[in-house]
């Protein structure tokens, strides 16, 4: 720090001096001053779909846009479960679209997955929500059902399909292992027999029982 008469010199770091008053009044201009939002008056206040009662804000509006108040959210906590969302696309047939561009577009929350660390965060969604953009999409729950049973019908096939297929390449190849080993083994056959109803004679190999069959002239 350099000090000419009245005046103090700091060092900017940058190569050269400047005004220490100077350097001070810049960083109070660059501070950003954060004021609480003020608390919503009371012709601003929400009015709660279950009760009725009005109120400032609750966890559900805050979080999904849905007005139902903190009281009514813990007394029927049931219809307000989360569902991430790979539960939600398969349970409900819903794609990433029907999340993120139909409108109006789903509101969600992330929290840590706590059976697989080292992934991203999850998003949860209200499942309330997602049952009304199912029956948007499908146009009813019924339809819905139809859809999953028809989603498992050709899920079936297709696995039979991928079954017989399996089958198939393992009889080629159990077909192709017996060529190869007829065409490495050669027949030793036994002794001469003959056989009486038929009236022919035969041999069998010694080696792998194949029999051969001819008629003497």
């Amino acid at each position: 720090m350099m000090s000419t008469q009245s005046k103090k010199l700091v060092d900017s770091g940058a190569g050269f001096f400047i005004d220490e008053e100077e350097l001070i009044e810049e960083k109070k201009k660059e501070e950003i001053i954060v004021e609480e939002s003020p608390l919503p008056t009371q012709d601003q206040h929400l009015k709660c779909i279950k009760c009725n009662k009005s109120f400032p804000f609750s966890y559900l509006s805050k979080n999904f846009d849905l007005n139902v108040c903190d009281t009514c959210k813990e007394i029927n906590s049931d219809e307000y479960d989360l569902i991430t969302k790979t539960d939600a696309k398969e349970q409900f047939l819903l794609k990433d679209c029907d999340f993120d561009f139909r409108e109006p577009t789903l509101k969600f929350i992330t929290k840590k997955n706590p059976h697989k660390n080292r992934y991203g965060e999850m998003k949860l969604y209200l499942k309330c929500q997602i049952v009304e953009r199912a029956i948007t999409v499908h146009e009813s729950l019924e339809k819905l059902d139809e859809k999953k049973e028809l989603k498992l019908v050709n899920l079936h096939k297709t696995r039979q399909r991928n079954y017989e297929k399996k089958l198939q390449n393992l009889r080629k190849e159990a077909r192709q292992g017996s060529r190869k080993l007829a065409d490495f083994h050669k027949h030793e056959y036994g002794e001469e027999h003959y056989d009486d109803n038929e009236d022919k004679y035969f041999k069998i190999c010694k080696t792998c029982s194949h029999k051969i069959e001819y008629e003497e002239l």
